[in-house]
């Protein structure tokens, strides 16, 4: 697959993910949402957090940095969209359930920042 149509269908799939928690946002209340509201809140927004943050990561990567490997470089924008999305929902769900505090969130970098170095430290020994 191309790069050009890989950009392509992961920007519909963003487009369709944004669209989806648009309508979840506008025809749901919070409050009467039930688990299954909240819980395709969530799905969808995440959904759509990794495809942005994947794109943007993949065209920052490949066409403005000029690196040479564009699997490897979709692969990391992928794995730092995940940690994006991860870190932003459970903040989210922190601060819906009232327990959320300003330095979770340093905790939360400091976290994936660990886990990025071992994916870093693991694909350097190859």
């Amino acid at each position: 697959m191309s790069i050009a149509s890989f950009c392509s269908l992961m920007g519909l799939g963003t487009l369709f993910a944004w669209i989806s928690w648009a309508i979840i946002v506008i025809n749901t209340s919070p409050k009467d949402a039930g688990f299954a509201g909240l819980f395709m809140f969530y799905v969808t927004l995440g959904v759509a957090l990794i495809g942005t943050i994947t794109l943007l990561g993949t065209i920052l990567r490949i066409y403005l940095l000029k690196r040479p490997v564009p699997g490897r470089e979709i692969w990391t924008a992928f794995r730092h969209g995940i940690f994006f999305a991860v870190v932003a929902i459970v903040s989210l769900s922190l601060s819906r359930s009232g327990t959320f505090q300003p330095w979770h969130i340093i905790i939360f970098i400091a976290v994936a920042t660990l886990i990025e170095y071992f994916f870093l430290q693991f694909h350097r020994g190859r």
